[in-house]
């Protein structure tokens, strides 16, 4: 009777250890996505105030995002996202409008072109570098109509 009790709990010991070493194989590529990719940008007027918001002129809901797609440019609008234009703006501890983008994923290479339309009037391009390895997008870096961004952001003036 003891070694039928004892071979049943070497038996389950056996097979419990089988089952923990089967279940801890880990493979990278099925762990996590990475996605680091919002750009953010402080538009200020001449004189240093917050751009958007400041008139009816530029109104945060004025805002569009466009993706470049091989040659064209497709409005962005993605209604189950919790920012379905792309997009967010949002008051930092300073009072500053931040205007907080999320890139285009269509990729020539590693880079994306995004046109960031204020108004109907004031449109600005963004060119995003990433790093596309497995399942990781992260913007490494992004440039405003031209100008490199410190760290994916940019204050400038209108």
């Amino acid at each position: 009777m003891k070694n039928y009790l004892a071979k049943q709990i070497v038996i389950a010991f056996i097979g419990i250890v089988l089952i923990g070493f089967s279940s801890c194989e880990k493979n990278s590529d099925d762990c996590c996505t990475i996605i680091d990719v919002d750009v953010r940008i402080h538009y200020q007027t001449q004189a240093g105030e917050n751009l958007i918001n400041s008139s009816a002129e530029f109104d945060e809901s004025k805002i569009k995002i466009y993706y470049k797609n091989g040659n064209e440019f497709e409005y962005i609008f993605k209604g189950n996202l919790d920012y379905p234009n792309m997009h967010y703006v949002e008051e930092d501890s300073n009072g500053k409008m931040i205007l907080s983008i999320f890139p285009s994923n269509y990729y020539e290479g590693n880079l994306s072109t995004t046109l960031i339309e204020l108004n109907d009037n004031v449109t600005d391009t963004l060119v995003c570098e990433f790093e596309l390895d497995g399942n990781k997008e992260i913007c490494k870096q992004a440039w405003l109509n031209g100008i490199e961004m410190n760290n994916r952001f940019l204050e400038i003036k209108k």
